[in-house]
């Protein structure tokens, strides 16, 4: 799964795993059951830096994962990940990564398209960057991510347009809104409201 831990704009990487059959740990195959989670910070090359083990017991300790969801919890602008455990408690990844990079959460409000924007393509275009995605409704096994985009800035504390390609088939250009928050985009209003 994509997320960007410290809102530097550049996509990191987070994935879990478990073998399917508890009975592979008999067999001695090289590999287990229960794996750890696996964490890689972008380094904006190309390249990624496996940062597991420096995750703590959220990444290290072995476990046999399902499933991954992400959202912003507490809409500060970091996002933090549920993973779904076999036979076993689901666990909340934390994101206490240290940052002053900015942000933007956009929640796509569907008028012609459906309610919830799903299946619409986002364009953030903020210091001389394009910045895309797309409202999907499935993330991983049997898990849905917060349907609300997050959008890393880096040092960039504003941004310049947003244009929207709905599911309707419209496409719609919104204006700069202010960062660091999250912003509601209707369609058709052309307009950005912002959210408490």
């Amino acid at each position: 799964m994509f997320l960007d831990v410290d809102n530097d704009g550049w996509p990191d990487i987070l994935a879990v795993n478990g073998h399917v059959y508890p009975e592979v740990d008999t067999a001695h195959l090289g590999s287990t059951y229960k794996e750890p989670r696996l964490f890689y910070w972008n380094l904006k090359n190309g390249k990624f830096n496996d940062l597991s083990q420096q995750c703590g017991p959220g990444c290290t300790e072995p476990e046999s994962s399902r499933g991954l969801a992400i959202a912003d919890f507490w809409n500060d602008g970091r996002v933090s990940a549920v993973v779904n455990v076999m036979s076993g408690h689901p666990m909340l990844l934390v994101n206490v990564a240290a940052n002053k990079n900015h942000w933007l959460g956009i929640i796509p409000v569907g008028t012609k398209s459906n309610r919830d924007g799903i299946g619409a393509k986002v364009t953030v275009f903020s210091d001389g960057r394009k910045l895309v995605q797309e409202v999907r409704s499935g993330s991983s096994y049997i898990s849905s991510s917060d349907l609300r985009l997050h959008f890393g800035l880096g040092q960039s504390s504003s941004v310049d347009r947003i244009e929207v390609r709905w599911p309707s088939g419209r496409d719609e250009i919104f204006p700069s809104p202010v960062v660091d928050r999250f912003v509601a985009l209707v369609e058709g209003s052309g307009k950005v409201n912002a959210q408490p």
